[in-house]
């Protein structure tokens, strides 16, 4: 047996732009880290990764460079990209050597051939036997309990951190599908850009992320109390947000959103809009657990709403599903081709 056959347990991922989590078979989802890599600025030596650059980063060292290779699932840096992968795979799977996984991968639902490309080349870098790249959409049906080989169609909306995959899935077929640029983030920038404007206060992002999720889309909350920095005298300031001004800073990109998504729907054929009435729309990832989210998308389009049991680790387990086989499903089956180690798609396929 070659050192590269050596057994080990199937591998899903999903490559989030700042989370990842793997799911490895008959152990479930074994790690959720920041896709995020610290390398020394002048040598580019790798430094850490995960929770640990991410610890460093937040003391903003000098003459260190962060990287988050992954955006919307397509790779920034190819290199830094198969480090950090080859990190998660180390970690899921305990060993620093041999491990060699069959693999499967969230991708965007319009990546294109290159990108298709590079992330082969990275995950062939990382140690993988083989790779399945799964369509985002796909993999948060499934993972979301979703019977995709029967009737009605569904519209799945897949909100991450920097990006949202929307696509209407029917028959396990997707029937027309774009990636929106909104994401969670967007609204974390939002609500800190208007403090600082309306207010004279500056926050940071994660203290905005706790508002967003506290008020969100359509609050509950009357008010929400913040602390951040007087931009005037540079001393703490402690601020009170109403629910009606953040629900008016998020507003924009929420727009946004909406109306790519009408678009989508405009796009789709009238029998497959018609049948949504029934299948309704699944929303999925981080961005999914935005308070009243389901509600105001369903006001706009008209289509029942609801949120996944898990909406995080939707598409990851949507990925593990695919590696148990059985399911006829638009994927991408590649394996390491033994002339030059890249990935290769079958002639079988």
């Amino acid at each position: 047996m070659r050192l590269r056959d050596f057994p080990c347990r199937d591998t899903a991922v999903d490559l989030g732009s700042r989370t990842a989590r793997v799911h490895l078979r008959g152990r479930g989802v074994v790690a959720v880290t920041p896709t995020l890599l610290a390398l020394d600025d002048a040598t580019g030596e790798y430094l850490a990764a995960g929770e640990e650059a991410l610890e460093l980063h937040a003391r903003a060292p000098v003459g260190i460079r962060f990287v988050w290779p992954f955006e919307g699932g397509v790779l920034n840096e190819v290199e830094t990209a198969r480090r950090l992968l080859r990190h998660l795979l180390r970690r899921a799977h305990r060993r620093r050597y041999l491990t060699t996984p069959r693999m499967a991968v969230a991708v965007p639902s319009q990546i294109t051939d290159v990108q298709q490309h590079a992330l082969a080349y990275v995950a062939c870098g990382a140690g993988a036997r083989s790779l399945t790249m799964v369509p985002t959409p796909l993999a948060a049906a499934l993972g979301a309990g979703i019977r995709l080989d029967e009737p009605p169609a569904v519209l799945m909306v897949d909100v991450g951190a920097v990006t949202t995959d929307l696509a209407v899935l029917s028959l396990g077929m997707i029937v027309v599908a774009r990636t929106v640029r909104v994401g969670g983030q967007d609204l974390d920038r939002a609500i800190a850009d208007h403090v600082r404007r309306e207010r004279g206060v500056l926050i940071g992002l994660d203290a905005a992320a706790s508002i967003k999720r506290r008020i969100g889309a359509a609050p509950w909350h009357d008010h929400v109390l913040v602390h951040g920095r007087d931009l005037d005298t540079g001393v703490p300031k402690p601020v009170v947000l109403t629910a009606a001004e953040i629900g008016a800073a998020v507003e924009p990109p929420l727009r946004t959103l909406v109306e790519e998504l009408r678009s989508l729907l405009e796009h789709c054929p009238a029998e497959t809009v018609v049948d949504l009435t029934t299948g309704g729309m699944v929303l999925t990832g981080g961005g999914a657990k935005l308070t009243g989210l389901p509600e105001l998308l369903s006001k706009h389009t008209g289509l029942p709403a609801r949120v996944a049991e898990d909406p995080a680790s939707a598409v990851v387990l949507g990925c593990a599903a695919c590696l148990s086989g059985g399911l006829a499903l638009q994927t991408r089956r590649l394996h390491r081709d033994r002339r030059d180690g890249f990935l290769a798609v079958p002639r079988s396929l």
